[in-house]
């Protein structure tokens, strides 16, 4: 008789029934609706990498290595078929190999793929080749706002307002079409020379109107920019974007957070159960 065993929803180990958190990760095995929260995603299989002036997938030449994060890397590289340039991320192998994960990602994309606005990145295509699947999309050329606010800490309040201005107006576009971003942060917000921003990511976008696959017990986000909805795992509509964005605006103008904790969990509360200190009193 087969010995019963608790999977673990992040990288799915077969722990034993009575275990209430995974012996490799100490993921929570509990209640189904107790929120999952992991800052950083620890990879047990290498992640390839693609060295420059590699032809990949027969048509992408790589140019450079742009970026890695926890879902993938990220690299500049040349369409040679349309001889354009794009960026191709690279999805982790212990993300690519749950089936319902590439399934969510297929038809998110689908779904992400109908917004045009000279403020969101646009998303091309997913696909798989040397035993990796990736995710194109537009490269924009720039600097993230992460990167941003690391190098010179609070932002003059005509650059703040004017990306907070721009970021709202691809929201806009978005939310017209029932589309939510899920994950807004400064990571995932590009912003060139000229000051024109652009919102990254849309490939884990939500459609409000439409249900798609997720991973049990998972709640997909930042816990530093996300709504109180989302850190209880309810159903999301555009205002938790909304909040999202807030919290990047308090942020570039006072050079902080709202709330800091010694774990995703005790941030994510926060947000739900605290009042952030007056953004006044670290900025007049």
């Amino acid at each position: 008789m087969e010995k019963e065993t608790t999977r673990c929803p992040l990288c799915h180990f077969d722990n034993s029934a009575e275990a209430f958190f995974c012996a490799k990760w100490g993921t929570n095995l509990g209640l189904k609706e107790t929120p999952q929260f992991s800052k950083t995603m620890m990879m047990t299989t290498p992640v390839p990498e693609l060295q420059r002036g590699k032809m990949f997938a027969g048509r992408y030449e790589v140019i450079e290595a742009l970026g890695r994060g926890g879902m993938g890397s990220v690299y500049r590289v040349e369409d040679k078929k349309v001889n354009e340039e794009i960026a191709l991320k690279l999805i982790n192998p212990e993300i690519a190999r749950d089936e319902r994960i590439i399934e969510r990602f297929s038809h998110e994309l689908k779904v992400a793929r109908r917004i045009s606005h000279r403020n969101i990145c646009r998303m091309y295509d997913l696909g798989e080749a040397d035993g990796s699947h990736f995710i194109t999309m537009e490269y924009v050329q720039g600097e993230d706002l992460r990167s941003l606010l690391k190098r010179i800490g609070r932002l003059p309040e005509d650059k703040a307002l004017s990306i907070a201005r721009q970021v709202a107006d691809g929201l806009t576009e978005a939310h017209h079409l029932g589309i939510i971003h899920r994950d807004l942060k400064p990571g995932n917000i590009m912003v060139d020379r000229e000051g024109n921003a652009k919102i990254m990511d849309f490939g884990i976008a939500r459609s409000a109107k439409a249900k798609v696959v997720t991973a049990t017990g998972m709640i997909i986000g930042t816990p530093d920019y996300m709504s109180p909805e989302q850190a209880e795992a309810k159903e999301l509509d555009g205002r938790s974007d909304i909040y999202s964005l807030g919290v990047i605006l308090y942020e570039m103008t006072t050079g902080k957070i709202p709330f800091e904790g010694e774990t995703a969990l005790a941030v994510a509360m926060k947000h739900k159960s605290e009042k952030p200190r007056d953004p006044r009193e670290l900025n007049p």
